[in-house]
């Protein structure tokens, strides 16, 4: 972890060589311009078949653990879930591995086949088919790489997430005790999640449903972020790289992390505040009661006002307003479930190189919503710091800087494509092999430099004198 991490530093201080205004204008290009059918159609392709096949290793790898507890079997979702020492992590990194690059390089390729003249007719609908197929096969695929949905559905299922009583669940939902015990682990997550998990849950009665349900959440999720991006104008390859990634798909619809409900609420308040302010805080509020990290993450909705002082004003009532749903319906249970969560999770507790790393990034995040919001600044490679923005270093934690992406705009695309492998390299659920250590090597190296160097041509263009020229 200390290599990703100082990997993720030197590529956020690269990016403080393009900082830049906010561009004027829409990216969009003139109606009528299409990409070659042709191309996206390849690039589609290769996206959909490397994560068909990532789930078919993911599904092949969970029902591979040894050992391989009996009661897993009853498990609607198996999970590799590496909280729990007894059971082995997958051997199958080199081919989840393999698919990352795939993944990554389909992505690439559609950027690169829509980013100037976009997408027509025929290509959205491919971009259409092949997310619904991406969708419907996470949605259906009974494996997971954690366990945290069923923790969802637990809590769900008590008075006081909080404070979740000694008693066990009942029927099918009696294996939630058997992963997280009795009584079940207090969630550390705000009260909006919460209650928009009660909503999800409470038609369906079965854990299998129940389950199935918050991954359509997710999806739901997705299409949300697709759609808020569209009414921020943003490029049609930008837009399709949302619909299609690999790595969004797979932490907010297989693995039905509740992140990504947030970030879509943080880009519907981005898009709807130079309309309505009421409507922007109101939103933001809410995203910062989906976790706390959202509470900063949220004040960006104010960051494209044209004054100082809306800025500045929105910002504060979307922390504060935050901060009230938090205090009122978590109070100081909601940070004691907080605490002891993150202290299952942070071996880094206690390694001073990993801690200060993190510290660095999490400032970086916090510094970059601060030149947003104060001087309309944004620092092209910052969005990539916004996963330290919590006690621990999840791969699902890097779409937080989804709205900045969003905001900062020329990088969006190559923070979508980048998602896949950093899902791999983030991951702790697969076995280290030589494979695995080599392409963290690549990845870490390579990223810094990549960004200096192209940081560094751009810059070198635009001082350029015009006599010149």
């Amino acid at each position: 972890m200390t290599a990703i991490l100082v990997g993720f530093l030197a590529t956020v201080i690269a990016g403080l060589l393009g900082l830049h205004p906010p561009e004027s204008g829409s990216p969009r290009p003139p109606s009528g311009e299409r990409a070659q059918v042709a191309r996206v159609a390849l690039a589609v392709l290769t996206i959909v078949v490397s994560f068909c096949v990532q789930l078919a290793v993911l599904l092949h790898a969970a029902r591979m653990q040894l050992p391989f507890p009996a009661w897993f079997a009853s498990l609607p979702l198996i999970a590799i879930d590496d909280r729990a020492p007894l059971f082995g992590h997958s051997p199958a990194g080199p081919a989840a591995g393999i698919c990352a690059i795939v993944e990554t390089i389909g992505c690439a390729a559609l950027y690169f086949a829509a980013r100037r003249k976009g997408l027509g007719r025929a290509s959205w609908i491919l971009v259409a088919c092949a997310s619904a197929v991406m969708l419907a096969a996470a949605i259906a695929t009974p494996a997971v790489t954690s366990f945290d949905m069923y923790a969802y559905v637990g809590s769900a299922h008590v008075s006081d997430p909080y404070r979740p009583p000694s008693a066990a669940f009942t029927g099918d939902f009696a294996l939630i005790n058997r992963i997280y015990g009795t009584p079940i682990l207090p969630s550390p997550y705000g009260p909006v999640w919460l209650a928009l998990a009660r909503l999800a849950t409470a038609p369906f009665g079965t854990l299998a449903a129940q389950l199935l349900a918050l991954r359509v959440t997710g999806a739901l999720a997705l299409v949300a972020c697709a759609l808020a991006l569209r009414r921020l104008d943003v490029r049609d390859a930008d837009i399709a790289l949302v619909a299609l990634n690999p790595a969004l798909i797979g932490f907010f619809v297989l693995d039905g992390h509740n992140d990504l409900a947030g970030v879509a609420l943080v880009l519907w308040a981005i898009a709807l505040q130079p309309r309505s302010n009421l409507a922007a805080a109101a939103l933001a509020i809410l995203a910062g009661g989906i976790k706390a990290p959202f509470l900063a993450i949220a004040t960006q909705a104010f960051a494209r006002a044209a004054t100082l002082r809306t800025r500045l004003i929105g910002g504060v009532v979307v922390a504060a307003g935050g901060l009230a749903i938090s205090a009122l319906f978590g109070g100081s249970a909601y940070l004691s479930a907080i605490r002891t969560t993150s202290y299952l999770y942070r071996a880094e507790f206690f390694d001073h190189t990993d801690n200060a790393l993190h510290f660095a990034l999490a400032c970086g995040a916090l510094a970059a919503i601060a030149l947003a919001l104060l001087a309309r600044r944004y620092w092209p490679a910052a969005a990539w710091s916004f996963l330290a923005s919590a006690a621990s270093t999840f791969g699902w934690y890097t779409v937080w800087g989804l709205p900045y992406a969003a905001l900062e705009r020329r990088w969006l695309g190559v923070f979508l494509v980048s998602l896949p492998l950093l899902s791999f390299l983030l991951a702790t659920v697969y076995a280290m092999t030589q494979f695995g250590a080599v392409m963290r090597v690549v990845a870490v190296v390579g990223a810094p430099l990549v960004t200096y160097a192209v940081l560094r041509r751009r810059h070198d263009v635009a001082t350029v004198p015009a006599s010149a020229v």
